[in-house]
């Protein structure tokens, strides 16, 4: 019996990301059991980034001095999440089966990807509140199977999308605990130059809007006003995160504003040494305490530290808080678990699991509020309940607080573990039923004819409904979310998005859609084989690699 043919569309399995990590993890489990063909595309990898992974690497991104793609590349936003070459992938891979597992925006171009119907599509997005914009339910109800990131994604999913979306389980990221686990946390702090009698409050998030720094430093100040001076005064919040950032909080007039100076935490890297040290707030570039140059700086995503390092840091906190108005998961309140730092967080989305799963401290919703940019629904947790939970918790002995620490770790690396995550997918790869054309590479090219004009005399009903069955033929769409909101647009005469007016004209319906069919065409050519083209040097690339592992 021939081995299935797996294709993961990812950002990349090196990166120090939570997406990446999860690809490679997943990847690996995957490739040991030996029973698939087995490829990686990634968003963010170049081609020539493959030559270490045991499995087939399509990288996304052009190579340097390649001008032209890169010009293409950049011609269009959605180039980045793999819209330019999946298709090539996938005529050159013949997967029978794509995954997928990043957010809505990211992955929702794969409907309607020419090869869509020549392959079985499992997809688990991030599924961060409720409800989810009704588009994003429309896609996922077009995929074969749907997981979730957590058990609220998975309610939220099947919920909304009722008996359209296949819904077919939990596939959570999960934590080595070989390398997230405790540590002499009286020794780490002597290295790291920290009172080893301090309390810390600590937190790993992205600086960006959804993560509530301003409100932990609310909460941390009023704690410190009110819990007993012999806490209070050997208390520390520890912020492991970018400062400056674009889109991000000013953490110096947090500081500021809650009178925190002394009693903030930030790590820092050194850009020259490349090594990384807890320091007392020194603003957006502090001394390096090894090289004793000018030159350090606050961790970013391309300048971060080890997972090694990174279990240090969580090993420095007595506390972890993920303090945010919503979470698809959250991987640094899971890590920090398992290295048994207690979880405090919104009892909402993904933290509400992470919480239970890992006996945390639930921090009620104070207020929901609909969120402008997703229409969804947003959580404002409790500030009094949160300064409340660090009185509590730094109010027991040394001995309550070890009890808790070991029934935190055991309870996290029982639940999210990556041999659990990964054998969900495998169980659905391998009892899958093919439907329709899936899996069916060969099979004669199915062309379509292009009108070269628009009718006269069409209303603008009849009009949607002749793009769609006569340029497109794709009938089905016309009665989902695509359809029905083009119907909307023209009748408008202006495309609404992104906060503006578009004019919109049947003209411009026409070629968009012609195009659209133009490229279905093309690329069922090409599948067929009835247009012969040198393969780009970025599939040369995979298929050498390819020959070099068999």
């Amino acid at each position: 019996m021939n081995k299935r043919r797996v294709l993961l569309v990812s950002e990349a399995n090196f990166l120090n990301s939570g997406f990446g990590t999860y690809a490679k993890e997943l990847l690996n489990r995957l490739h040991t059991t030996n029973k698939y063909e087995l490829a990686e595309f990634a968003s963010y990898g170049k081609p020539s980034m493959g030559q270490s992974v045991p499995w087939t690497f399509y990288g996304n991104m052009p190579e340097d001095g390649d001008q032209a793609s890169l010009n293409f590349y950049n011609s269009n936003g959605s180039h980045q999440f793999g819209t330019w070459r999946f298709d090539k992938v996938c005529i050159d891979f013949k997967p029978d089966i794509v995954l997928s597992y990043r957010d809505p925006w990211m992955d929702n171009w794969i409907q309607n990807a020419p090869t869509r119907p020549y392959f079985h599509w499992v997809w688990m997005p991030t599924v961060d509140s409720s409800p989810q914009r009704q588009e994003w339910v429309n896609t996922f109800s077009t995929c074969d199977a749907v997981l979730a990131y957590s058990e609220f994604g998975g309610k939220v999913l099947k919920e909304q999308g009722k008996e359209r979306i296949n819904y077919i389980g939990c596939a959570s990221p999960g934590i080595d605990p070989h390398v997230y686990k405790p540590l002499p946390k009286e020794a780490l702090r002597k290295e790291m130059g920290i009172d080893p009698e301090c309390f810390i409050v600590g937190t790993v998030m992205r600086n960006q809007k959804r993560k509530l720094f301003f409100e932990l430093m609310k909460s941390f100040r009023s704690f410190l006003d009110e819990a007993p001076s012999d806490i209070a005064s050997k208390s520390l919040l520890y912020l492991h995160t970018s400062y400056p950032e674009k889109n991000g909080w000013d953490i110096a007039d947090g500081i500021m504003q809650n009178n925190l100076g002394g009693k903030v935490l930030m790590t820092y890297i050194c850009r020259v040494c490349n090594k990384f040290f807890p320091s007392t707030f020194q603003d957006a570039l502090a001394q390096c305490q090894f090289c004793k140059q000018r030159t350090a700086v606050c961790p970013t995503v391309s300048l971060g530290v080890s997972v090694e390092d990174l279990a240090k840091i969580y090993n420095l906190f007595d506390l972890y808080v993920q303090y945010a108005i919503c979470e698809g998961f959250g991987m640094p309140q899971v890590e920090a678990a398992a290295c048994g730092v207690p979880v405090a967080g919104t009892d909402y989305s993904a933290m509400h699991d992470v919480i239970k799963f890992t006996k945390g401290y639930p921090i009620p919703v104070k207020t929901f509020f609909r969120e402008i940019e997703t229409n969804a629904e947003r959580a404002y947790p409790d500030n009094d309940k949160l300064k409340e939970t660090f009185i509590e918790f730094f109010s027991q002995s040394n001995e309550e607080r070890t009890k808790k620490s070991m029934e935190v770790r055991k309870h996290t690396i029982k639940r999210y573990n990556w041999d659990d995550t990964a054998s969900v997918w495998e169980r659905y790869i391998d009892s899958y039923e093919p439907q329709g054309l899936q899996g069916k590479w060969d099979s004669p090219a199915s062309l379509s004819m292009v009108p070269d004009g628009i009718p006269e005399n069409l209303s603008n009903e009849d009009f949607i409904k002749w793009i769609f069955t006569d340029v497109l033929h794709d009938p089905d769409l016309l009665h989902q979310n695509e359809g029905v909101k083009l119907y909307r647009d023209l009748t408008f005469g202006a495309e609404m998005g992104q906060g503006v007016l578009e004019p919109l004209s049947r003209e411009k319906i026409f070629d968009a859609y012609r195009a659209r069919a133009n490229n279905r065409n093309q690329a069922e050519q090409l599948r067929a084989g009835n247009i012969q083209v040198h393969p780009e040097k970025f599939i040369i690339e995979a298929r050498a690699g390819q020959e070099e592992r068999v």
